[in-house]
């Protein structure tokens, strides 16, 4: 896996994969303002709505922005979470340029199946934002038991999106590689937990998605060497 990684890392600097990564950092990060921006508002107008009746939460008051600091972290917090998850959607829009830029440079020999159509590729991004979404909002009581018995917390948030990332990049690969090189059987669990650490990095998790899609690719290759 390390191996396969350093493959994936070394070749950040092919200027073809920039141009993806770069769009989906924009779109991530005009999607974290607006939930920030739209949270913090609805939020508010929920609290002035709830505690208008309190003297001490007038307008200018401590208790009213107390409440709306801690909203706003609250959902910062919530974004940077599940940043990496937006990230990889947006990039996942994009991913065939990166799958043929791995392709052209490491294994030319290989023909690769047509790219899906662009309403595939978005119906693959949501599936994976609300697959991620639903089984991180199921588990999140075992998240915050854990946080208490380090490192359980962390280890059991990085497992369980390393699953699904693992999964989910298994099945964009599967859209343009030969069918036969492929095992049903094989889990890439552990590359997607190792992907989900590096999300967890700033700066490193613009770029952590793409790791984990051509780490992934090299996998494949390694069970499938040139005839």
């Amino acid at each position: 896996m390390i191996i396969n990684y350093s493959l994936a890392f070394q070749q950040l600097g092919d200027r073809r994969i920039w141009k993806p990564v770069l769009w989906a950092t924009l779109f991530s990060l005009l999607t974290l303002i607006l939930i920030i921006t739209v949270g913090t508002s609805a939020s508010g107008w929920l609290f002035d709505s709830i505690f208008s009746y309190f003297d001490s939460y007038e307008k200018g008051s401590w208790l009213r922005i107390a409440a709306q600091f801690i909203i706003t972290l609250f959902l910062f917090v919530l974004g940077f979470f599940f940043f990496g998850t937006v990230h990889a959607a947006f990039l996942g829009l994009y991913i065939d340029d990166i799958i043929n830029a791995v392709q052209e440079k490491h294994y030319p020999w290989i023909c690769l199946r047509p790219a899906p159509k662009m309403m595939t590729s978005v119906v693959i991004s949501l599936r994976l934002v609300l697959l991620s979404f639903v089984v991180n909002l199921i588990v999140s009581p075992l998240y915050l038991i854990g946080w208490f018995i380090p490192p359980l917390g962390i280890a059991l948030q990085l497992f369980v999106n390393g699953f699904l990332f693992g999964r989910e990049y298994k099945i964009t690969l599967m859209q343009r590689l030969p069918e036969e090189m492929f095992n049903e059987n094989q889990s890439f669990t552990l590359y997607g937990t190792f992907g989900a650490a590096l999300l967890m990095i700033p700066v490193i998790n613009f770029v952590a998605p793409l790791m984990i899609c051509n780490s992934l690719f090299h996998a494949i290759m390694k069970k499938n060497p040139r005839p």
